[in-house]
């Protein structure tokens, strides 16, 4: 569906400011370590350890410093904040040549190291990243999802790439159609490619207002480089050496751009931030807390305290029961149970706002994630909307969905260039059918009356963990059951029917990784290779 980078900003649940203040930790995994204290208190009694009342006290602080830890706070109302940036459009060889080791680890390898680095130092701007050699793709569209970008080009495989030759004019060509800027920043990670003069890539930036800029991956004494078990050699046998190309100099002078000598991070934000120009501009949304960790550390002090003094043995009889409530209070998330479970059953009966109520009282983000759900089946598709785009996971299938679903609310609110971004970055992290269909469907211009009025029953549904019994029943408030759903965490589902698709981006160890299609386009070849170099 929609290839959309959320660069606008997240908005989050409108709905929370009204529910009045909500108190939530956000550290809940310390609260696990609460549960080695009664296995102590117990191994104490049984075996006629000495317990006197300076344990209890002990103990009481030791609990108050787990809860400290876990940091309760109380949620806030959220913050909009203005934001406006850049489009930085990275270019990056992937000819053979790349592979050269003149530079350390190879030519290739200090370009993945920059372009981490970079994505992850400058929070401000959108990146997208291209991958070329005599033919160019999209590795990544503009973002400012650093998470997504680390996970394909981390994930890119060299070896599967065959091509010996490079062309820049790809490379601009597509930079110059990724971004609605008026003068885009390229930046090439290459080592010079293979032209002897770079004229007629100087008119072009020149016409298209491209600024360009080259980090240099090459030295003049150049490298060797590996073929199989040997040293590459050309068509007479001749042991290959690929060195940097300094012709590409002309490229740079005519846009006015800037040439940096191998991988240097800093040369290259400073680049960034000096040719910055506001070529977006959005919203984000940021949520505040009020912290409450000071509370439960006060009284651990204090607790403390009484364990070394005799005052802490004469009152000792009370320490039990404010273990007990410190155990009732943190272990509230048991109350969580009957939340889910209402929301569930809920949510089989059709009763969708009401699921949706049930779930905004469980604070992780599959609850949010479930909840966004049901007030898209309530048709509530601004509130579903914010509650997606404000949940975060390292999980690329997961975000995969996350964009799938975001995709549908804007095709409900005829959004469809948004819609457009989402599904196709729901199918640059994971493909799914629904996901190509969807956006084969906007592609094709199809009638926004016709987007809005689709029935149910033709609509997609898909179960990402589990989809809930009664799902398939027809609700006549809102939206089509065509979002990815998992309800599995509300008080648990039943295992839905897993949808078969062509994984053309299959993931692996947790990352996305760029399909054999992509492999074959970059591998392309448009010029004669039989002297690359």
């Amino acid at each position: 569906m929609v290839f959309g980078f959320v660069t606008v900003g997240i908005r989050l649940d409108p709905m929370a400011t009204k529910r009045g203040v909500v108190m939530t930790i956000l550290n809940p995994v310390w609260l696990l370590a609460l549960g080695i204290l009664p296995v102590y208190w117990m191994a104490v009694r049984r075996f006629s350890y000495r317990a006197d009342g300076s344990q209890k006290w002990l103990l009481l602080s030791i609990a108050l410093v787990i809860v400290a830890l876990a940091r309760p706070v109380l949620e806030q109302k959220p913050v909009s904040i203005e934001e406006m940036g850049s489009d930085v459009i990275i270019a990056v060889d992937l000819s053979y040549s790349m592979r050269a080791t003149d530079i350390v680890p190879s030519r290739l390898g200090a370009a993945k190291a920059l372009l981490h680095e970079v994505v992850r130092s400058d929070v401000r701007d959108r990146f997208g990243v291209i991958g070329f050699t005599t033919s160019a793709i999209i590795l990544s569209p503009l973002t400012k999802d650093t998470e997504l970008l680390a996970h394909l080009f981390g994930s890119l495989d060299e070896s599967q790439i065959i091509t010996k030759g490079t062309q820049v004019m790809s490379a601009l060509e597509l930079a110059r159609k990724m971004s609605y800027a008026k003068q885009p920043l390229v930046i090439l990670l290459t080592d010079g490619g293979d032209e002897s003069s770079y004229a007629k890539e100087a008119d072009f930036v020149r016409d298209n207002n491209l600024r360009v800029n080259v980090v240099m991956l090459g030295t003049a004494q150049g490298s060797t480089l590996q073929e199989g078990e040997g040293t590459l050699k050309d068509e007479n046998g001749h042991i290959v050496v690929s060195s940097r190309n300094d012709a590409i100099a002309e490229l740079v002078e005519a846009s006015g751009g800037k040439m940096i000598e191998g991988a240097d991070v800093s040369a290259v934000l400073e680049l960034i931030d000096q040719s910055r120009t506001d070529d977006f501009q959005g919203k984000s949304t940021v949520m505040r807390y009020q912290e409450l960790f000071y509370l439960p550390l006060v009284l651990a002090v204090i607790s403390f305290m009484l364990a070394m003094t005799n005052i802490g043995v004469k009152i000792s009889r009370g320490v039990l029961v404010l273990l007990a409530l410190i155990g009732v209070s943190s272990n509230a998330g048991m109350l969580d149970f009957a939340y889910l479970y209402g929301a569930k059953k809920s949510f089989e009966q059709g009763h969708y706002e009401r699921s949706a109520k049930f779930y905004s009282h469980v604070q992780t983000p599959k609850a949010k994630y479930n909840q966004a759900t049901a007030l898209y089946k309530a048709g509530k598709y601004n509130e579903a909307l914010a509650l997606y785009q404000g949940i975060r996971s390292n999980d690329p299938i997961f975000k995969a969905t996350l964009y799938y679903n975001s995709g549908n609310c804007y095709i409900r609110l005829q959004e469809f260039e948004n819609a457009k971004d989402a599904f196709l970055k729901s199918l640059t992290l994971n493909y799914s059918k629904e996901a190509d269909d969807n956006m084969r469907f906007i592609a094709h211009g199809v009638e926004q009356k016709s987007l809005n009025v689709r029935k149910e029953k033709n609509d997609k549904f898909q179960a990402q963990a589990g989809s809930p019994k009664g799902e398939s029943k027809p609700t006549k408030q809102g939206g089509g059951s065509n979002m990815k759903s998992d309800m599995a965490s509300g008080g648990g589902g039943d295992e839905g029917k897993k949808v078969e698709s062509d994984p053309r981006l299959s993931m692996s160890q947790g990352k996305a990784r760029l399909s054999s299609t992509q492999y074959e386009l970059i591998n392309q070849r448009s010029i004669n290779e039989t002297k690359p170099w």
